[in-house]
């Protein structure tokens, strides 16, 4: 599952920023999961905070769960993009990221790979 939207001007370009995810909506989807999911489930969780905080919400209704904080599940780092509005990053580089995107670093050298 993903977190819920995070707090965050529209069209904002992050990726590994660590931002805080809107608390009802979190709430909303913490209800919504728990119930489908099986006993003891274990959950495999980012420890960005927007993630974290939808796990510490599922764990409050089903203390069953598991958690397993993973840090290779941080989403991707952006580099030179990150917090940066994606209508101010030029379309060619956008659409070089996509085009090569298995070992691309979008916004440049400062970037890691997502799987690092």
């Amino acid at each position: 599952m993903r977190h819920a939207p995070v707090q965050v001007a529209p069209g904002l370009c992050y990726g590994r920023t660590d931002l805080p995810a809107d608390g009802e909506m979190t709430r909303q989807a913490a209800r919504a999961l728990a119930g489908q999911l099986p006993l003891k489930a274990r959950m495999f969780v980012s420890p960005l905070q927007r993630c974290e905080l939808l796990a510490q919400h599922l764990r409050g209704l089903r203390p069953d769960m598991i958690q397993n904080t993973d840090p290779r599940l941080r989403e991707m780092h952006f580099g030179a993009w990150e917090g940066r509005p994606w209508a101010d990053i030029p379309r060619a580089d956008v659409d070089a990221w996509v085009a090569g995107f298995a070992h691309a670093r979008p916004g440049g050298d400062g970037a890691r790979r997502w799987t690092s």
